[in-house]
């Protein structure tokens, strides 16, 4: 009886997800009235058909928070080394 009670648990578990991908909303990190979630992660081999002008904003959105997020590294590296700062990065920190 502990088994099957286990396989039910495992099933509602992991089959929950399998469950909604007939709604796109989810695997996009959207909820079901279309707004953005924290994190939106696009499906797979979605650029594919996504217009230039959005390829092109989602490369330089990303690459912006990637250039802060090295440079909030940065700072902190030197702030815990007690090394000065970059006269770019004062005023940012």
């Amino acid at each position: 009886m502990a088994t099957a009670r286990d396989l039910g648990a495992a099933g509602e578990r992991f089959g929950a997800p399998l469950a909604n991908l007939t709604d796109p909303a989810p695997l996009l990190g959207q909820t079901p009235d279309g707004e953005h979630g924290p994190e939106r992660h696009p499906l797979a081999g979605s650029a594919v058909f996504a217009s230039p002008m959005q390829m092109r904003h989602d490369y330089l959105t990303s690459k912006s928070s990637r250039r802060d997020e090295r440079r909030r590294r940065r700072v902190q590296r030197k702030a815990d080394r007690g090394q000065p700062q970059a006269l770019r990065d004062i005023d940012f920190g």
